[in-house]
């Protein structure tokens, strides 16, 4: 290294991970990722036939 500069790999990355006392990594793309949310209808009394959506169980996708 000339000068004292010090070279940072992870620059040219757009994503870096750390972890205590590992080594960081760096990576540009992340693919396969994937979640689904269940929708749970909810029915109100009275006078109000409304039908509400609200959200329910979330599903990831497995990540290899």
């Amino acid at each position: 290294m000339a000068g004292g500069q010090r070279i940072d790999p992870c620059l040219n990355f757009r994503f870096r991970v750390e972890i205590t006392g590992i080594q960081p990594a760096g990576f540009m793309e992340c693919t396969g990722l994937g979640s689904q949310i269940e929708v749970v209808e909810y029915r109100e009394g009275g006078d109000n036939a409304t039908v509400r959506k609200l959200p329910g169980k979330v599903i990831y996708s497995d990540m290899y």
